[in-house]
């Protein structure tokens, strides 16, 4: 398998990436990169425009082959996308963008579908009628914060009568930039759970009509719903001349960015967790049962393995607190060798300063937009080190919190993968050990670990290998932190400090940040 290559897209909130990836070990030999383009129209919004999406998507491909001797477009087995999730296109019936996308971010359609909050009686703010029918068809609901599909769609609908009157389907970004390379209207089973209009109790994800017809919306409006290692379509004359590669490569149907690196943890076996640190994180693990802990904001979405569930805790910062941090304290944009050094010098629990990651609201375990962060116990006698190091325990403490809760469900685990950039600190790495007390085993290149998910979801789908398990043993393991006891018992207090500060403050924080 010497030179055969997957293309894969990482398409992210803050960068989009683009990947030649070795089938024989799954390590990325050529990539490039290029810093997404966000659009913040009004506060609570976030857009991104879809044309200049593709456009980025050609001028990466053209890139990465410029600046690779590692491959050459006739050496590429397949292509696949991977990206954020959430986000909502309505297109015409020519396939043309009506709108720019809603991506995940934004908030503008918090409170919809209003019914699922209105009446009695009530169970964690939902009504418990709408909230059951949900639950029986999908194991979850929409959140509050309106950043679900459902939600938005319903926005434009309210908000974009003219919109939404020309849409012919509503597709998800990775949807989006499928269409462009084949025609072919697709969506994963991952990214269609997502909606909250499906019936996944039977380990895959059908259009729920009973759950269309209450919101007045026609099947005809939704892609087809496919399996991540199917293979979509076939790259168009149109796309190859744009991308400058041969007509008729296969694109697979692919997963959205939190199951592609589940597969990229490589923690792919039933109940093995892994976290995620990128800008926000995760903590998941795939299931052969639908399970979900609605008080905790801990549910399962279908897998790119199919028929498989991932059951996810999701939380909002992450590493993205560390580059705001970055940032305010004047060190250069990416000088983490500098941020590393700092933090080593501050000792654990930073001088007994705490650091609070809830800088956009939080999902789990707690579902509250109205939270923020914050910085407790600060004096003039803390140095940035002490700053930076609460900012990464304050981020562990809080995965620390929603995986007691998740731990509840997988059960115990002596050790967890983790990937993802900030998992490239190695003093966050062991803070994470030392605060979880739990043995963390580190993949190569995690920052990787969503172009490697993906391709390794291309190579199965193309027959490449039989099953993930095969692929995935192919995996390399870079680094095993150790937790720390003496450290783990200071962590344990300052952990019941930081739960503690939530519940005497939460009402506080409504009140500042009224939804």
């Amino acid at each position: 398998m010497t030179n055969k290559f997957i293309l894969a897209f990482d398409i992210g909130t803050t960068t989009i990436k683009a990947g030649l990836v070795n089938t024989s070990d799954f390590l990325v030999s050529s990539k490039s990169s290029i810093p997404s383009r966000i659009e913040y129209p009004h506060h609570g919004w976030a857009e991104q425009d879809p044309n200049i999406l593709w456009n980025q998507v050609v001028e990466l491909t053209h890139r990465l082959f410029s600046e690779s001797d590692d491959a050459s477009p006739e050496e590429i087995l397949g292509i696949i996308f991977t990206a954020h999730m959430a986000g909502v296109l309505p297109i015409d019936s020519s396939g043309y963008p009506l709108r720019n996308i809603i991506i995940w971010l934004d908030e503008r359609a918090a409170g919809l579908p209003e019914d699922i909050w209105a009446g009695f009686p009530k169970i964690e703010g939902y009504n418990l009628f709408r909230l059951l029918k949900f639950l029986r068809y999908t194991g979850g609901a929409p959140s509050k914060t309106g950043k679900d599909p459902l939600s938005k769609i319903i926005w434009i609908r309210k908000h974009e009568p003219d919109i939404y009157s020309k849409t012919s389907k509503f597709l998800d970004v990775k949807g989006f930039l499928i269409f462009r390379c084949t025609g072919s209207i697709v969506t994963s089973q991952d990214e269609a759970h997502l909606t909250w209009l499906v019936d996944a109790r039977k380990n895959r994800a059908i259009w729920e009509s009973s759950l269309l017809k209450d919101y007045k919306l026609s099947i005809d409006m939704f892609p087809e719903i496919r399996d991540s290692i199917e293979v979509a379509g076939k790259l168009s004359p149109e796309a190859s001349s744009e991308l400058g590669l041969k007509t008729g490569i296969p694109v697979l149907v692919g997963s959205g960015d939190v199951a592609s690196a589940a597969i990229g943890s490589g923690a792919i076996n039933d109940s093995e967790p892994h976290i995620y640190i990128g800008t926000s994180d995760w903590i998941a693990a795939h299931i052969s049962r639908r399970k979900t802990d609605l008080s905790h904001y801990i549910g399962s979405l279908l897998s790119a393995i199919p028929r498989k569930y991932l059951l996810i805790a999701e939380q909002e910062v992450a590493a993205g607190a560390v580059e705001w941090m970055m940032s305010l304290l004047g060190f250069s944009e990416r000088d983490y060798s500098s941020v590393e050094e700092a933090v080593n010098k501050s000792p654990i629990g930073a001088n007994n300063l705490l650091f609070f990651p809830w800088l956009y609201g939080e999902r789990s375990p707690v579902d509250d937009p109205s939270l923020r962060g914050g910085l407790i116990n600060f004096s003039f006698t803390h140095s940035k080190g002490d700053v930076l190091r609460a900012v990464m325990e304050g981020v562990a403490y809080n995965i620390k919190w929603a995986y007691t809760h998740f731990s509840k469900i997988t059960g115990s685990n002596n050790q967890l993968n983790i990937v993802g950039g900030g998992a490239l600190f190695d003093v966050w790495c062991q803070i994470i050990a030392d605060v979880l007390n739990i043995k963390i085993r580190r993949m190569r290149d995690p920052g990787d670990a969503c172009l490697r998910g993906a391709a390794t979801i291309a190579a199965v789908g193309l027959d490449i290998y039989n099953d993930f398990a095969e692929a995935v043993a192919h995996y390399q393991v870079d680094k095993i932190f150790v937790p720390n006891e003496s450290a783990a018992r200071t962590y344990d207090k300052l952990f019941r400090i930081f739960k503690e500060f939530y519940s005497k403050n939460r009402k506080i924080f409504g009140m500042l940040n009224p939804h």
